[in-house]
């Protein structure tokens, strides 16, 4: 498992293809819980702090949902800062994004050893719909797509779930990943 973790951190590309993932996952993410808004609006970039806020950094308004603390203002660009949001959407995309990097690795194992390059993205594949898990239900309360009481309810166990099934996606992926780079050095 260490050889495919050791390709992903010294390879250039596999590392800028893990942080533009975990970076786009964060800009969706934070889209998707509604701290950031884009817009046709051209504004002054400007920004404050919300008064009291050290008493709002915990405080939830749903389920793994926190209160913003500060405002930040861009062209075409609101963003509401939330920091326990942002570390949520942090982790996440860095889970997505070390699962792609690795898939990365595993494809071009897989093709070094004379095995279908698809071996290796099929490998990433449980753990990209994974990362998927914890946006897709708020993105139908965005869209304003009916849905039941349930699904609302279980919106609240997305975001453990994706941790949890990223994480074990991310493990299978290493193991895949490192056998197929021991295939093609053996």
């Amino acid at each position: 498992m260490t050889e495919a973790s050791r390709a992903v951190l010294r390879e250039a590309a596999g590392q800028s293809l893990g942080w533009a993932v975990a970076l786009v996952y964060l800009a969706i993410f934070l889209v998707a819980m509604g701290d950031l808004a884009i817009d046709a609006a051209m504004r002054t970039i400007s920004g404050f702090a919300v008064t009291g806020w050290h008493e709002l950094i915990l405080r939830q308004r749903a389920p793994f949902q926190f209160e913003a603390v500060a405002v930040i203002e861009a062209p075409f660009l609101v963003w509401l800062v939330s920091p326990i949001n942002l570390a949520i959407g942090a982790a996440l995309g860095l889970l997505t994004g070390i699962q792609i990097a690795l898939v990365r690795v595993a494809r071009r194992c897989s093709a070094a050893c004379g095995l279908s390059p698809a071996t290796g993205v099929l490998a990433g594949l449980p753990g990209l719909l994974a990362g998927s898990a914890c946006c897709a239900p708020i993105l139908f309360v965005l869209l304003g797509l009916q849905v039941t009481t349930s699904v609302v309810t279980v919106m609240g166990l997305m975001i453990p779930a994706a941790f949890v099934l990223l994480a074990g996606g991310l493990l299978a992926t290493l193991r895949v990943a490192a056998g197929r780079c021991a295939e093609a050095h053996a």
